[in-house]
């Protein structure tokens, strides 16, 4: 007895194997099961070689692209601008200072920076001097 001929057309053999199924277009259940015929009718051509081949081209293209993150990555890290230190004038706190680096983003010193982190540090007035008299100032106002 010869084997059984399957048909070329993958429409002919969705409709062959979901013949006599109440409801294809509404049940959900049975529209999940013409759905699975349709991917295996898809499939069906197709040998363990191809499929093979098409995951390959998906992992190139994948491992490509990560290649080119690394790079352009590597490059930022390379053309990094050099931190230079930031000059304070002698008798002045460089924590009442914003640290410039801070403000474009770029610190990386973090805690051990010696400039003020603070973004409000900006807004603050200058501190009293304790060791001064200040009322001969506010008789003459």
């Amino acid at each position: 007895m010869p084997p059984k001929q399957q048909p070329k057309d993958k429409k002919k053999i969705v409709e062959d194997k979901t013949f006599g199924l109440k409801n294809k277009n509404r049940s959900a259940k049975v529209g999940k099961y013409v759905e699975t015929v349709k991917n295996q009718a898809a499939q069906a051509g197709q040998s363990r070689k191809d499929m093979l081949d098409k995951e390959r081209e998906k992992q190139a293209i994948i491992d490509r692209k990560r290649a080119e993150q690394a790079k352009k990555d590597e490059l930022v890290d390379l053309f990094k601008p050099i931190q230079v230190q930031q000059k304070v004038p002698f008798g002045v706190n460089p924590k009442t200072v914003l640290c410039a680096f801070f403000k474009a983003g770029t610190c990386t010193k973090g805690d051990k920076c010696k400039f003020s982190h603070d973004p409000n540090v900006e807004r603050k007035t200058a501190k009293r001097d304790l060791y001064t008299d200040n009322r001969d100032e506010e008789k003459k106002n």
